[in-house]
């Protein structure tokens, strides 16, 4: 009898059966999933997350569609990468980044003008054809003399028609982002065209 249980437990579990103890506990509803983090790296990586998806939505609707970062520090940068192959030129669409710094918290006035501004940047980059040439003597054409370049002076005046406050007071302490200078009404009108996608005249 015990050889003929053997060979049938043997067979079974070739079957693919499997004999659970009758110790074994019954099956549990799941529950809601509950997340572990690992430890500090792992929460402070959600934390930049979580603040990037809300400099996005400082932006919306021009660039919510834009990989955004943020970092430590002040100020912001945003930027393209071309990728090139050697026999076609450009092989696709640049890829656009924002990166925002959190000098102030993301719902402070500043935050929100530094990332329009940066924001502004990619609606350049995107009418001209990611041409940076064609971009900057436009721009200095239509912004002689500025506090900056052109092309900065640009991005302030766009961020300014998308709502931008680069001074002010926030909790009683000042700030200013941006590079200055005041926007003449024929540079805010360039600046809406670009918002719009259209080439300024």
């Amino acid at each position: 009898m015990a050889r003929t249980t053997r060979w049938l437990l043997l067979s079974l579990a070739a079957l693919g059966v499997v004999f659970l103890p009758a110790f074994a506990t019954p099956p549990v509803a799941a529950g809601p999933p509950q997340v572990t983090l690992g430890g500090t790296a792992d929460r402070a990586e959600v934390d930049r997350a979580s603040a990037a998806g809300r400099v996005r939505q400082l932006m919306s609707p021009w660039c919510t569609d834009v990989p955004t970062s943020v970092h430590a520090g002040s100020g912001g940068q945003a930027g393209y990468t071309v990728d090139w192959h050697p026999l076609s030129g450009r092989s696709e669409d640049p890829s656009v980044f924002i990166k925002v710094g959190l000098q102030w918290p993301t719902d402070h006035a500043g935050t929100r003008a530094v990332a329009l501004h940066e924001c502004a940047h990619i609606l350049q980059y995107r009418a001209y054809g990611f041409d940076a040439d064609a971009l900057a003597s436009d721009m200095d054409r239509i912004y002689p003399h500025g506090t900056s370049s052109g092309t900065e002076h640009m991005a302030d005046c766009m961020a300014d028609l998308m709502g931008a406050e680069r001074s002010g007071v926030v909790d009683g302490q000042g700030y200013s982002a941006g590079y200055g200078g005041e926007c003449t009404p024929a540079q805010s009108a360039a600046a809406a065209e670009l918002i719009e996608g259209r080439l300024p005249s």
